[in-house]
């Protein structure tokens, strides 16, 4: 903590700070030198620099909502291959003193190379483009964020265009190419490209279930039974309403998924509240109406996708789930890569894979290399655009007396964790 001293009078720590704008979400960026390491004095810290436990942060510099209440603790890294160590916290802003280092943050994780190159972390850097390599500590996993240098800083200005975020910027690709077996240790958690559930009612629906960054269970629509068309759009509040049975049968084939991958802790009952496993229904590229009223164009999409996870529809698709989904569909024998159109993506060869969820289109590159079986497949791209910007870079201060209350912290428990993770994890902020 070699940055960290006090006002005149005592009464206040002064720590070196940068607010940067990642994604749709906004994070604190601090270099791991300058704080406490977790659990000896770090959560403290970031919950006094956000304001906690008031819900609103009013003391601190606040952030009343998921996307506002992110940190992420960068560090030089001695480990072979990677530039930077990257640690993500998330705060709780509803709830009390409540952290989490049990996930990580695609959007957060797009500010790691804009604040590592800021802070000279990385030496030498030439001018062009750049691929920066951050071990993910959340995750065990590598990351790697390529973006546009100019000066030894990253480029700002740029025709890259995300949702919830006003305008453009410079393109960051942020890549999940090493997060395979994240859950459960491998890519294929069964080692098949294709499970056949059998349901009560004695049916049977086929599935691809992946660990990439997320836990998916994929499944054709148009072979799911009860009129399901893939095309469907969730209700006002998420509710799964159409067609008439389809929640019943989502639950039971989750939970059947759940047991397949070795997770019995799960109940009929409890599964409808439980984030993963999500379960995903998959159609060949068809024409709609997204929930906002513009055409989604079959020409324009490669397959079409709906979200389903506790008992509702996803408005959108989460980033971690649509990279799942990416590296699926990039595989020839899994459930959405027959879905796709004949080509060059069918056919294991790679390429942008581009969505059609109930909001709109996101888009995704995907590099396979195709191994003799499932879990021998890897990726040298698994990648989506973001963009950010450094807001602000400066000191906080913190108060020195704080009420007993706003010293206690609390790690959030797993079912806590995955549910906010969802909700910081939109590929588009939803109004």
């Amino acid at each position: 903590m070699s940055y960290f001293h006090f006002d005149r009078n005592l009464e206040q720590m002064l720590a070196p700070i940068t607010l940067i704008r990642g994604g749709s979400s906004r994070g604190f960026y601090f270099e791991g030198r300058n704080v406490p390491a977790p659990g000896a004095g770090l959560e403290e810290f970031l919950l006094a620099v956000r304001g906690s436990p008031d819900p609103m942060g009013m003391d601190g510099l606040g952030g009343d909502t998921i996307l506002q209440s992110k940190t992420a603790i960068v560090s030089p890294s001695t480990r072979p291959g990677a530039d930077v160590d990257y640690t993500f916290v998330q705060i709780f802003p509803d709830q009390p003193a409540t952290v989490t280092y049990k996930m990580n943050c695609g959007n957060i994780s797009a500010g790691v190379p804009v604040f590592a190159l800021m802070k000279n972390m990385i030496p030498g850097v030439a001018d062009g483009r750049l691929t920066v390599r951050a071990f993910s500590t959340n995750t065990q996993k590598m990351m790697y964020m390529t973006l546009d240098v100019l000066n030894g800083e990253a480029r700002v200005d740029g025709d890259t265009v995300i949702g919830g975020v006003p305008g453009s910027g410079a393109e960051i690709l942020v890549d999940f190419r090493d997060q395979g077996g994240g859950f459960t240790g491998q890519t294929f958690p069964t080692g098949n490209l294709i499970d056949t559930v059998v349901l009560s009612d004695g049916s049977k629906v086929e599935v691809t279930i992946v660990d990439m960054v997320n836990i998916c269970g994929f499944f054709r629509a148009e072979t799911f039974g009860l009129g399901c068309t893939g095309l469907e759009l969730p209700s006002p509040t998420g509710a799964v309403l159409e067609p008439p049975g389809m929640l019943a049968r989502l639950t039971e084939l989750r939970l059947k998924i759940a047991e397949l991958i070795g997770w019995t802790q799960y109940t009929r009952d409890t599964i409808g509240k439980a984030t993963l496993p999500f379960a995903v229904s998959v159609a060949a590229p068809t024409g709609y109406t997204d929930l906002d009223g513009h055409a989604v164009k079959a020409e324009s999409i490669d397959l079409v996708a709906r979200f389903y996870l506790e008992s509702i529809m996803h408005s959108a698709a989460p980033g971690s789930g649509s990279t799942c989904l990416a590296a699926a569909a990039a595989i020839p024998g899994t459930v959405p890569n027959m879905a796709l159109r004949e080509g060059a993506l069918k056919a294991g060869q790679g390429g942008q894979l581009t969505l059609g969820h109930p909001s709109g289109t996101f888009a995704l590159n995907t590099r396979p290399v195709l191994g003799k079986s499932p879990n021998a497949t890897t990726f040298t791209e698994l990648s989506f655009p973001r963009t950010a910007r450094i807001i602000c870079d400066g000191t906080v201060y913190i108060k020195n007396s704080r009420p007993p209350e706003q010293k206690a912290w609390v790690e959030a428990d797993d079912l806590t964790a995955a549910s906010f993770f969802l909700r910081g994890d939109d590929i588009t902020v939803q109004r």
